[in-house]
């Protein structure tokens, strides 16, 4: 009888079958993904999965981890018990990364190009010399911006992070983390040529071009045309800043788009910033005209084409313990007084004062006070020159109080006059009696008439919180906090 092999007989790898499937769900961004995740076999009821570095841990796990799950146990069945991930040495290689997708395979034959150094000196970039990875405070609310971003450093024009696109309100630490790409090139990767422009200024060089071939003159034009051209298409790795202020140049937005696939198809690095995710811009296609006033920015459709697969990741307003740190780190050569340099920290750290950037204004401005003035800054002091004298009125009554301390609890004003005696109603009742009694001139009776409660009531419930902040630092700790919320 002849040996005959039939396809049944073939054995496939469980990662090519699970890699199969993730492809067919998967946007163009998450297949290229996986091109840089490597499978060590199954062994122990976990498979071994690796990855090149920190960022794409931490991706995967968040955008991928529960896909994965799904098909390694459809594929490996009930031996299935999770996934590992280690990351790989700068000299190892994936033991086995999935079959090229067809559409890939000619841009994988073809050597990433080399930089060769040219006589002309590159433009020199417009930098904060404090801008870098290493003062950029981390914490849960950038972490995965800041990995993204040093994987782009390690590794320029990766197809998984091209182009990278950071988002998210002013002051949050965008230009700090693009500059910081920039910085980091400039001193390990010496022959790469970089361009940094804010849109503003690419809108505006565009616009020369534009406006002298409009009047006419040729020469001109050819000449700014050649520059530009010399500038942002000889350059290999390209930064934006605020991607939002194009809005008004559409011819501009074309030019960008083109610069991008450009940059994409010769495996070049493109990182923008932006104040809004992509999908939030309002798509304005050929021909059509931006409604005026509109409420949503507008951008091409030929723009947000070429940025919709992007890798897009987001800042928010960082969390209590990173406006912590970044105060800690940017207030070393500020003389607070030792024994409240902490106590300051924190009271810098509360709302509103989220935005980084206005904690770098506020911090300078103390640092200010205290060498032209000579005043000594300790936490009173602080809490003064903060103090807002509009605010006196709104700052300290039964009702600004107590509104503040039901958000806090995330509860609400009802559920404090109420005659509930939950500790989810109890607890931050007591505590905005007692800073009522605190911050307000209010009689006890007063104090006690906006909770439906009597004057006994109210000096019982005072003692009660003293005792029990007495016992639980985490509840004095918490107390203090909203008292420096309201003198915020």
């Amino acid at each position: 009888m002849e040996n005959i092999v039939s396809l049944s007989d073939v054995v496939v790898s469980p990662w090519q079958s699970v890699l199969e499937q993730v492809r067919q769900v998967c946007n163009n961004f998450g297949a290229v993904f996986f091109d840089a995740v490597g499978y060590e076999g199954f062994s122990d009821g976990y498979a071994n999965l690796t990855v090149p570095d920190k960022f794409r841990e931490t991706w995967l796990n968040s955008h991928y981890g529960d896909l994965l799950r799904k098909l390694f146990s459809q594929v490996l069945g009930s031996d299935f018990i999770d996934y590992k991930i280690r990351l790989l040495e700068p000299s190892e290689k994936p033991v086995e990364n999935g079959a090229a997708r067809p559409e890939l395979q000619v841009a994988r034959s073809v050597a990433k190009p080399v930089v060769k150094p040219v006589a002309r000196r590159f433009p020199r970039l417009k930098l904060y010399s404090n801008y870098t990875f290493e003062n950029f405070v981390e914490g849960e609310s950038n972490s995965t911006a800041l990995r993204a971003c040093e994987a782009v450093v390690e590794n320029p024009g990766d197809k998984g992070l091209n182009p990278l696109l950071i988002y998210g309100a002013s002051g949050l630490g965008k230009t700090h983390l693009l500059q910081s790409i920039a910085a980091r090139l400039l001193s390990t990767k010496r022959n790469c040529r970089i361009v940094y422009r804010q849109a503003y200024d690419f809108l505006r060089e565009c616009c020369a071009i534009y406006d002298a071939l409009r009047l006419k003159k040729f020469d001109e034009a050819n000449e700014l045309e050649a520059k530009f051209e010399e500038c942002y298409k000889q350059c290999d790795v390209l930064l934006i800043d605020d991607l939002q202020l194009l809005e008004s140049g559409v011819k501009t937005q074309k030019r960008l788009a083109a610069l991008i696939r450009k940059f994409r198809d010769e495996n070049k690095q493109v990182v923008l910033t932006c104040d809004r995710h992509p999908s939030s811009f309002k798509r304005l296609e050929e021909g059509m005209k931006p409604q005026k006033n509109s409420p949503i920015p507008y951008l091409s459709a030929n723009l947000l084409t070429n940025i919709g697969d992007c890798v897009a990741i987001g800042l928010v307003e960082p969390d209590i313990n990173t406006r912590m740190g970044l105060i800690r780190k940017k207030s070393q050569d500020i003389p607070f007084a030792s024994k409240d340099r902490e106590e300051i920290c924190r009271f810098l750290s509360m709302p509103p004062r989220a935005n980084v950037r206005l904690i770098e204004g506020i911090l300078n401005w103390l640092k200010a006070m205290h060498t032209l003035n000579g005043v000594e800054l300790d936490l009173d002091c602080v809490k003064q020159l903060l103090y807002s004298p509009k605010n006196e009125m709104a700052a300290f009554t039964v009702k600004n109080i107590s509104e503040t301390v039901a958000m806090t609890f995330n509860t609400d004003l009802t559920s404090l006059s109420s005659n509930r005696q939950d500790k989810a109603a109890s607890l931050p009742r007591k505590v905005a009696m007692f800073l009522c009694r605190e911050l307000t001139s209010e009689s006890l009776e007063n104090v006690g008439k906006f909770f439906n409660r009597d004057y006994a009531t109210v000096i019982a419930a005072i003692k009660s919180l003293t005792c029990q902040m007495d016992k639980d630092e985490a509840l004095a700790r918490k107390v203090k906090d909203i008292r420096y919320m309201l003198e915020s």
